[in-house]
């Protein structure tokens, strides 16, 4: 399609995220049309729940494009496209990067990566991702994403990016039925709720903080405690893994939905056990899913014994370094570490 009018490129506001979510919409059911997949549910209340707080704390790197056209009134802004990524210590990630079908092969995508990358303050262009030992002066030294094997074109402007696909992660669905598969926890170890944790008056907010940002330095090299805030306000139920009364050894998350992630585990052999925390504790409605990076082999095999199914084709995790921190962690899903 020819544009009917330039480009023009802003930070995104709040009254823009049901204009993305439909760019997106759009843009996934064409491709995922184009392989006889089913069209995305109309549901997109969690979704949008996401976008809100990523933008919220990374406002500086919400990007959306516009074009403008004829409308009964004159000319009025078409959003076709946009972008929204988050920094989380040394990670730079990319959450979302859609643009409409009609208006693809013009360079919207490639412009909103560059802003994206780059913030408020760089001029258009992005900053080029660094060599793996070498980190920006914003302090950022990864660059990761995770995409579909569905888009060829997206892929191979990552990977010119400096974030070449390097794993594939697996979207695991279905209702456990062989338990032993998922096992509990040995009487050595204790899982306790955050809840409870962060109601002890005794200073338990802190300790639930510490304890939480000592495992995510340890398993995926940063924090976010603010993502794990904003699971705890999305329903999502966390649990403290730890030696009694000692060693804190992981985390596990589930919710109501049946959504579970993230989950992160000093060692990988406690991952399945880890699911099974999540998985029985967190009341549950119909069928448990979870993304699952191959790299963690041992979770794999652990759902899939316990009847879980791979669904649909996988995802791609991009990142700048070889060094993947993803045999220990599952993350919240594709668009959030």
């Amino acid at each position: 399609m020819r544009l009917p009018a330039p480009v023009t490129y802003r930070l995104g506001r709040d009254a823009d995220v049901d204009a993305c979510l439909g760019v997106w919409r759009t843009a996934v059911d064409d491709y995922q049309g184009r392989l006889n997949q089913p069209p995305l549910p109309e549901e997109t209340g969690p979704l949008r729940r996401q976008v809100v707080h990523m933008a919220a704390t990374d406002p500086d790197r919400f990007w959306v494009a516009e074009v403008d056209r004829p409308d009964e009134d004159g000319r009025a802004p078409w959003l076709v496209g946009f972008a929204l990524a988050t920094v989380r210590g040394g990670l730079w990630y990319l959450a979302m990067l859609f643009v409409l079908p009609a208006v693809q092969g013009h360079g919207i995508g490639a412009a909103l990566l560059d802003r994206a990358q780059a913030g408020r303050d760089t001029p258009p262009g992005g900053p080029a991702i660094p060599g793996p030992d070498a980190a920006l002066e914003s302090g950022i030294h990864t660059w990761g994403m995770a995409t579909d094997t569905a888009q060829p074109i997206s892929n191979g402007l990552y990977a010119r990016r400096g974030m070449p696909p390097r794993l594939p992660i697996w979207r695991l669905v279905g209702e456990p039925y062989r338990w032993s598969a998922v096992p509990d926890l040995p009487t050595s170890l204790e899982a306790v709720a955050f809840d409870a944790m962060a109601a002890n008056g005794h200073g338990g907010p802190r300790l639930l903080a510490d304890a939480v940002d000592g495992v995510d330095r340890e398993v995926i090299g940063i924090t976010h405690q603010a993502d794990h805030e904003y699971l705890r306000r999305d329903g999502r139920a966390g649990f403290l893994v730890r030696e009694r009364g000692g060693r804190v050894l992981g985390y596990a998350y589930g919710a109501p939905s049946g959504r579970i992630g993230p989950v992160a585990a000093v060692e990988p052999d406690l991952l399945p056990a880890l699911l099974g925390v999540a998985i029985r504790r967190t009341p549950m409605l119909g069928t448990v899913g979870v993304w699952v990076p191959a790299s963690a082999d041992g979770a794999v095999r652990a759902l899939l014994e316990a009847g879980l199914r791979f669904d649909r084709f996988p995802g791609l995790v991009c990142w700048s370094r070889p060094d993947l921190p993803f045999a220990r962690y599952l993350p919240i899903n594709l668009a959030m570490v």
